[in-house]
């Protein structure tokens, strides 16, 4: 029986000239996929032919080959044997009969390599391996020899058979550089061929990097993904796409191995993480429902591969920091400037009228004011004033506080994983320490964290996975804060000469000295000085939190699993705050408690004498269960569906108890002092050391608070041809939180999307430059919630009786919100996703819109409601924006390679929709809800517009330009006259990565930016004479220099009554108002990777050293010269540098 041979293979075009044969055969088999075989006596190298055929099938080009030359062919499966013709000659190809193929796919590790492609060999038939590996060819001759491949990985080629069993790829060195993207959802993981929401990813090589936050990893590596500030650790806040909701809580979800978890990224191991990915948009995210509106960031951790030898691996690392910038910090005058300034003060712009009385002993006046207060009270002279001030003036205590209060930033972390598994059982568990110093002495913490993870194969049809993580750290906070710093004189000094402690005094010494009879009182000191509150006091809080995670997965047919999960966390943490009686703090406490009979001059102590201990505790727990279908098959060549549905049930509880104070505590006994004269209140009233009634706190304050929240959910795929793809997904949430009105209270959520592989489409597979090219287009809804509100009235009771009434009472602490339902965001996205010239140029681009709807706010009501506002889900926000994100891989040379990648992103966001009578100014100079208008951006900065000075008073313009004093009110909506100057929030982000690989030595950098936003300059503070320290920043010079008709000068006026508001008066004006936009050297490290050699000779399989510096520096627009995300006087992160190595056994 004669067969075509275009049944097995491609059409042959060939055209030579008196070639060889030998030449033309191979030609033939090149272009057929087919092997011949002949011995070198049939065919020898000198016979030559001619031939010219075009679209020729196999068989038409053996008969023009062999034309003549009395040779004949015989085809059997894929094999062409060739001989010398016998009569007669029958040129013959023996049926075979056409079957399945089948087999799964897997990499060295068991795992199953999704999308992986099989082909037959010479055609373009061929189909994916489904999210288990397995495929299915139909239709196939036996024998044929079929192509497995999967990127990354050395493809192989087998012949064809029913069944062929597991089929392992092996990774392939030189193909590391273009991996297979996959996604995931929390719920699933999916291949980026077969999605179609916008997803963002972070490279393994940038998770590896060494830092004490995986946020850290994040920062300009995703476009959409703001880091909108960071601490002084470095550690970011993120916001996806814009700003989502306007009152509920505008942070991400954060997911970790499937479940939301109660830490926050610091209760992640960063050596742990295998995989980070950001869905962005309704497709990505909508499975998550009614908390996705704000995006969805899930981390996965790391396991291990099957039937892997333990592998221990080592990392440690050191991070050092420069001291903080006290000029920067703590941005006051000089102390010259600061003497003379109290002078002006202190005659022309007081408040209060002298301390006189011991009633006054309570003003914490600065020594210089003392001075001249005491000149004016006849207690000192003018030479004696005078040579106080002389002395002040030339004190500077920085160097003191740099010394003795602060310290490096410093942290080192030791992190020691183990790993290894057989073919059914793989583990793996990490152990990590980590010891903080903070910037302030005194102030540091250790962490502890151990992590395991263990995967089993029970049965064929049956896993069992269960995860864990403990943490337990210990902060020790008993070092001073910025804000104690910033409330001293810069005269004030810490210690004396001789190394004696001074007194930065917290009272008006000289009142104390001449009315109170300090020896008296159970405490004869009165002095404050920070070194010593530090040596005497411990402030501690010791955290815990345990995660348990389990799942166990039945594969019930092929492509059908079922999963049952379960999650339960558990937190707990404790506080103790001793202060003992070495310490200002217990000794003032004590003093001021005592009751002092004036007339009889006689002392009652209404407290113990020894320490003060303050406890509290709170316990965090919560479980997650959820069972859960999962369906993901191919069904023939070109037809692929993925699905998967379930129900959900998430609880969690709260609960806190703070103790009452207990006074005279021992800590070498443990025991505890009582209250010599009761608690006081009506019935025995007690009276401090001024006379006035007080009352000690004796009952425990409990609170209890519970989260429920039920969800069902569906999501599927279909792909058709791998080229065409459409999902769906659909969900709805119930509540505790949400009103009982089932209207409300079970919203779905849900979206749909496309997708086109158009790079796979025939009409471009001439275009070999084109590697992948995807459109995406997606719509959906997502949701947000506010657990602080209330669906009905609520009244809060207080933990003890009234004192004046010996009756419990209560206040309403919300009047409720009857409709109150989830927050609803609408999502369209477009999307393209490309790569060029053998990702030599990549990327995508995403254009969104995000209309949130039944937002929270705080609205006006009439106010026969009880109140004239309530929160209530009437208001509306949109953000509309770009992203792109541009990357190359580039061989440069042959040791050389060069992986670059940008992103930009821009945001437009909205208020659409929202109702309120009544502004004030003052509040929306404030920012945040009180600046909330509809129609600006939800972050909007709004100021008054300064008019210069008339009658010697600076001035404003309100509405029709018409001027007012600063501290006058302007009968007016604020709307008609403050002035919109722009948003706080960058619209535009840049980040920039660079790696550099020269055969073991690397180096990376990361390049951040943001533009178009603005922020407020730091601007002069205007201090009165008031209750404390005068204390006038470093932009005295620049008031006093400047020109009054651009700033707010000093006080022009010999006596100015009204000079205590000029500071939040000055603070609202535009003129402070500066670019934000600014470029920030986030990130550079180094590394080297010791040769192979070298490393087994010290018995090591892999020793990587390496150095990093994060922060910089920054380029910013601005003529202040403050970094627009720390202005002056905020704790601003300071250059960190890195040293550490990663050691494999």
């Amino acid at each position: 029986m004669q067969v075509s041979a275009a049944t097995y293979g491609q059409r042959i075009s060939l055209k030579r000239q008196n070639a060889s044969l030998v030449s033309v055969l191979k030609e033939i088999r090149g272009q057929s996929g087919y092997d011949f075989f002949f011995d070198d006596n049939t065919i020898p190298e000198s016979k030559k032919v001619s031939i010219n055929i075009s679209d020729a099938t196999l068989e038409q080009a053996l008969q023009a080959a062999l034309a003549g030359l009395g040779l004949e062919y015989r085809i059997e499966g894929k094999i062409v044997s060739i001989r010398k013709e016998t009569a007669p000659v029958w040129k013959t190809v023996v049926p075979l009969a056409a079957i399945d193929v089948r087999g799964r796919i897997l990499d060295e590790n068991g795992e199953p390599l999704a999308n992986a492609i099989v082909r037959v060999k010479g055609t373009s038939k061929q189909v994916q391996a489904d999210g288990n590996g397995e495929f299915i060819l139909t239709g196939i001759d036996e024998g044929t020899i079929i192509v497995v491949s999967f990127i990354g990985y050395t493809s192989k080629e087998i012949k064809a058979a029913a069944s062929l069993g597991e089929i392992v790829l092996s990774v392939d060195p030189q193909e590391l550089k273009v991996v297979e993207v996959k996604y995931s959802t929390g719920y699933q993981t999916i291949s980026k061929e077969r999605s179609t929401g916008s997803f963002g990813t972070v490279s393994k090589d940038q998770l590896d990097k060494p830092s004490t936050d995986i946020s850290q990893r994040l920062i300009g590596t995703i476009a959409g993904l703001q880091a909108r500030g960071m601490d002084e650790n470095g550690n970011p806040t993120f916001e996806i796409r814009g700003q989502t909701s306007l009152q509920a809580n505008p942070a991400p979800l954060l997911v970790v191995d499937g479940f939301p978890v109660q830490g926050d990224f610091r209760s992640i191991n960063p050596n742990d993480v295998e995989t980070v990915t950001v869905l962005k948009d309704a497709a990505a995210a909508s499975i998550w429902g009614a908390r996705a509106a704000n995006g969805v960031i899930v981390v996965t951790t790391k396991n291990t591969r099957r039937n892997a030898p333990l592998k221990v691996e080592l990392n440690a690392f050191t991070r050092i920091g420069a001291k903080m910038d006290l000029d920067y910090v703590r941005p006051l005058a000089s102390s010259a400037e600061t003497v003379e300034y109290e002078k002006l003060a202190y005659a022309n712009w007081r408040i209060l009228p002298n301390p006189v009385s011991l009633y006054d002993a309570g003003l914490a006046f600065s020594s210089a004011q003392i001075a001249l207060n005491e000149f004016s009270l006849g207690e000192i002279t003018a030479a004696e004033r005078d040579a106080r001030l002389k002395t002040l003036s030339g004190q500077d205590n920085r160097d003191q506080i740099s010394d003795h209060l602060l310290a490096n930033p410093v942290s080192t972390q030791v992190n020691l994983s183990l790993s290894g598994g057989t073919k059914k059982l793989r583990n793996f568990m990490s152990m990590m320490y980590e010891d903080n110093q903070s910037n302030f002495k005194g102030t540091d913490g250790k962490r502890y964290m151990l992590n395991f993870r263990s995967n089993a194969d029970l049965a064929r049809w049956l896993k069992l996975d269960v995860n864990g993580m403990y943490l337990f750290s210990k902060n020790n906070n008993n070092g001073v804060r910025l804000e104690d710093i910033n409330s001293w004189s810069p005269y004030d000094m810490l210690m004396n000469p001789d190394g004696s402690l001074t007194n930065v005094h917290q009272y008006y010494t000289p009142i104390l000295d001449r009315f109170v009879p300090m020896d008296k009182f159970p405490y004869a000191d009165w002095t404050y000085n920070p070194i010593q509150e530090i040596a005497n006091r411990s402030r501690t809080v010791e955290q815990s939190l345990a995660r348990l995670q389990a799942a166990f997965t039945f594969r019930i047919l092929r492509g059908l699993s079922a999963e049952l999960r379960g999650q339960y966390e558990m937190g707990n943490s404790n506080s103790r705050d001793l202060a003992n009686e070495n310490t200002f703090e217990v000794r003032n406490t004590v003093n001021t408690a005592t009751s002092w009979d004036q007339v009889a001059n006689t002392f009652t102590p209404n407290l113990p004498k020894g320490g003060i201990l303050n406890l509290g505790r709170e316990k965090t727990e919560s479980y997650n269960v959820r069972g859960q279908l999962n369906f993901d098959r191919r069904f023939g060549e070109k037809h692929a569906v993925n699905a998967l549905g379930g129900i959900e049930f998430r609880s969690l509880t709260v609960q806190t108890i703070t103790n009452p104070t207990a006074y005279g505590y021992n800590e070498q006994t443990m025991g505890v002092g009582i209250l010599p004269n009761g608690p006081g209140g009506p019935s025995a009233p007690l009276v401090d050391w001024m006379g006035y009634n007080q009352t000690f706190n004796y009952v425990n304050r409990l609170e209890y608070n519970t989260q429920r929240l039920f969800s069902a959910f569906g999501n599927a795929a279909y792909t058709y041809n791998g080229k065409y793809t459409v999902s769906g997904s659909y969900r709805f949430d119930a509540s505790n939180l949400i009103t009982d009105d089932p209207a409300y209270r079970y919203a779905p959520f849900y979206s749909a999307g496309v997708a086109w592989q158009a790079g796979r489409e025939d009409f471009l597979q001439s275009a070999t430059w084109i590697d992948q090219l995807t459109a995406r287009l997606t719509y959906g809804h997502l949701g947000n919630y506010d657990p602080t509100t209330s669906f009905r009235p609520l009244i809060t009771p207080g933990a003890s009786p009234n004192i004046f009434i010996n009756a419990y009472t209560a206040g309403f602490s919300s009047f409720g919100n009857p409709t109150l339902r989830w927050e609803r965001t609408k999502v369209w996205t477009l999307g393209f996703d490309f790569s060029f010239f053998k990702n030599g140029l990549m990327g995508k681009v995403d254009l969104y819109n995000k209309n949130g709807q039944d937002l929270l706010a705080v609205l006006s009501i009439p106010s026969i409601h009880g109140t004239a506002s309530q929160r209530l889900n009437n208001a509306a926000m949109t953000n509309k924006g770009i992203e792109l994100e541009l990357g190359t891989i580039q061989n440069i040379t042959k040791d050389l390679t060069w992986r670059g990648n940008v992103n930009f992103s821009y945001n437009r966001n909205r208020i659409t929709d929202l109702f309120v009578i009544n502004y004030n100014a003052y509040q929306m100079s404030w920012g945040g809800s009180a600046a909330y208008v509809e129609g600006y951006d939800a972050n909007t900065i709004w100021r008054r517009e300064y008019a210069g000075v008339e009658d010697k008073q600076p001035v404003f313009y309100g509405p029709d330009k018409q001027k007012f004093t600063l501290t006058s009110f302007v009968d007016a909506d604020p709307r008609l006259y403050m002035q919109d100057k722009g948003t706080l929030v960058a619209p535009y982000t840049v980040g920039f990565m660079n790696a550099f690989q020269y055969k073991r030595l690397a180096l990376s950098f990361i390049v951040t930016g943001k533009f178009g936003h603005k922020f407020q300059r730091m601007a002069f503070n205007y201090p009165a004479t008031w209750t404390g320290r005068v204390l006038p920043n470093s932009k005295l010079t620049e008031v006093m220099q400047g020109d009054p008709s651009k700033i707010i000068p000093l006080p022009l006026n010999d006596v100015e009554p009204e000079y205590y508001a000029w500071s939040s008066a000055a603070g609202g004006m535009g003129y402070l108002i500066e670019s934000a936009s600014h470029v920030r050297m986030q990130e550079v490290n180094l590394n080297y990777t010791l040769a192979p050699g070298i490393t087994r000779r010290i018995g090591m399989s892999r020793l990587m050293v390496y150095a990093q510096g994060n922060n910089l520096f920054i380029i910013r627009a601005n003529k202040a010269g403050e970094d627009p995300e720390y202005v002056r006087g905020t704790m601003r992160p300071m250059p960190t540098y890195t040293f550490g190595f990663k050691c494999e056994f």
